[in-house]
């Protein structure tokens, strides 16, 4: 299952080693992100710090770990599809690269707990719950 990965899901996975961490490393799951993920997740790399208890070297070592399992697709592979995915995600531009990465790719889904995701025309949404089912 091919799977465009929202930062939220990466962020849970780096506060908490609980659900969120065992689907990113299970290898049940191709996941993938658009480019502009690591600014995303270092913008919030002081609360992720806070909230899990991890040190500079250890957040750093747990990032590695994960983006082990997961694509980074580059803005040339999705740059195509931001034209649609603004069209979709007009109401909250900053999710724009992920939808254009889940049209560029031709995805199964889009991993998020995001409310703003759901109910997008041609967006097939895949909640943590499904995902754990899966992994059963």
């Amino acid at each position: 299952m091919n799977l465009v990965i929202d930062a939220n899901m990466i962020i849970a996975a780096l506060i908490k080693n609980g659900a969120a961490r065992q689907i990113i490393l299970s290898d049940k799951f191709n996941f993938m992100s658009p480019d502009f993920i690591f600014d995303e997740i270092y913008k919030h790399r002081e609360y992720i710090g806070r909230k899990s208890g991890l040190d500079h070297k250890d957040f750093d070592l747990v990032m590695l770990l994960l983006f082990q399992q997961i694509d980074i697709v580059p803005f040339d592979e999705y740059r195509s599809s931001i034209g649609p995915a603004t069209a979709i995600m007009k109401d909250d531009i900053k999710d724009i690269p992920y939808i254009a990465c889940y049209l560029g790719q031709k995805c199964d889904g889009i991993w998020t707990n995001d409310a703003d995701f759901n109910n997008k025309p041609g967006i097939r949404v895949i909640d943590t719950a499904t995902l754990l089912n899966i992994l059963k």
